[in-house]
């Protein structure tokens, strides 16, 4: 199967514009409180939409309905813990059916959660999926805790120590969207795999059954091609997310000079006038782009926020130290920061409209890349926080890019 470079790029816009009016029926893997679940979501969140869900189980199962609905399926496609990668259970659906459209892609961390009756008391036993159960052999281990099988999945355990079925030292091990489901479970423990790098690719496929069920090595490289695409637009969204992240990196690196030139002429830190001139000139050029006013205003205080405490920083640094003797401009370093926050917002732009809202997976590549110095941990969550926060505003035409 051979999907045009051009009609990948062009699915997610237009999904994008399908979900503004309408929610999208879509046939999932597995079942409500799944990691199927919490993957979904994550491209709900990306896409300022919702999906029509109708929780499927099995992946052949899922294809098969999608298929006869001609409509969207969503499901696992790639585990970076399996000997290939390849989902099995995937392997054996590709057999009968075949992808005729990709039009997004997920790559989620895998985080194990503990659920249980109360957040107290002993645990002598984890019911779960005999494959999630095969994923946190460590912890199991280490607190001699003993394995219900649950065949029929993660959400089925959870439902059954919800019910009452299990006894109070059970507890029910799976992905933390079932907190959502469940609510009368307790939430004991998150991240106990074994490996902290679990991933899963999910896909988000149109579906076709197959004249003739074809082997299962023709079914590997069918699959293998689907990840592949996946992987594309996994990368290609990515690299959008690290060209913004990069371009806020380069204007708080600026800080330290900024700084120095203070620092020399006496001056102080907050220049609320300054801040004042850099808030109108981004709400003028946000509207200009069609993102949204509100959020762009508070992701652009967070940037002042934070350039304020990284200059805050050195120069009590320098109260101990001495300011150092180098020259600093501070009409050249305005000028620079004016070209980069035209840059932060053009690329914000283009991202939102080709790849969609910024979300919680990017945290990992967004801490990687902003590593200016003077700056905490607690600055880094606020301002990722305010970023993933700002949203286009639909029905409106791009005046300035």
């Amino acid at each position: 199967m051979k999907l045009s470079y051009i009609s990948r790029l062009l699915a997610l816009p237009a999904l994008l514009l399908t979900l503004t009016a309408q929610a999208v029926p879509v046939y999932v893997q597995a079942g409500p409180g799944s990691f199927n679940h919490a993957a979904l979501d994550l491209l709900a969140a990306r896409l300022s939409g919702d999906y029509q869900r109708h929780y499927s189980g099995t992946p052949a199962h899922t294809y098969a309905s999608a298929a006869q609905a001609q409509t969207w399926a969503f499901s696992a496609l790639a585990n970076s813990t399996i000997e290939g990668q390849l989902v099995p259970a995937i392997v054996d659906a590709m057999r009968s059916y075949k992808v005729t459209e990709l039009s997004a892609a997920v790559h989620m961390p895998i985080k194990m959660c503990v659920f249980g009756l109360s957040k107290t008391g002993n645990i002598t036993h984890a019911a779960s999926h005999p494959a999630a159960l095969k994923q946190v052999g460590r912890w199991l281990s280490a607190h001699q805790i003993q394995v219900k099988p649950v065949p029929k999945g993660t959400n089925e355990a959870a439902r059954l120590l919800a019910d009452g079925q299990f006894d109070q030292n059970t507890v029910a091990v799976g992905s933390c969207a079932l907190k959502v489901v469940y609510p009368q479970l307790t939430l004991r423990e998150i991240g106990i795999q074994d490996n902290p790098d679990n991933h899963t690719l999910f896909g988000l496929m149109k579906m076709e059954k197959r004249p003739q069920p074809i082997n299962e090595n023709e079914a590997r490289t069918a699959l293998a091609q689907v990840v592949s695409q996946a992987n594309t637009l996994i990368n290609t969204r990515t690299d959008s997310a690290k060209v913004l992240f990069s371009h806020i990196n380069q204007r708080l690196a600026q800080m330290q000079p900024v700084a120095l030139f203070k620092a020399q002429k006496h001056k102080p830190v907050e220049d609320l006038s300054r801040e004042t001139q850099v808030l109108s000139k981004a709400l003028d050029e946000a509207r200009q782009q069609c993102l949204d006013s509100a959020s762009v205003k508070a992701f652009f205080q967070a940037q002042m926020d934070a350039a304020k405490a990284i200059q805050y920083r050195y120069r009590a640094q320098w109260l101990a130290e001495g300011v150092p003797n180098k020259d600093a401009d501070l009409v050249q370093l305005r000028s620079t920061l004016n070209q980069l926050g035209a840059a932060i917002l053009g690329t914000l732009t283009h991202h939102l409209a080709s790849h969609g809202n910024l979300t919680g997976e990017l945290t990992g590549l967004f801490n990687q890349t902003i590593d200016t110095n003077k700056l905490s941990e607690q600055d880094k969550a606020r301002l990722f926080s305010a970023l993933q926060d700002v949203r286009r505003v639909n029905n409106c035409a791009i005046t300035s890019v």
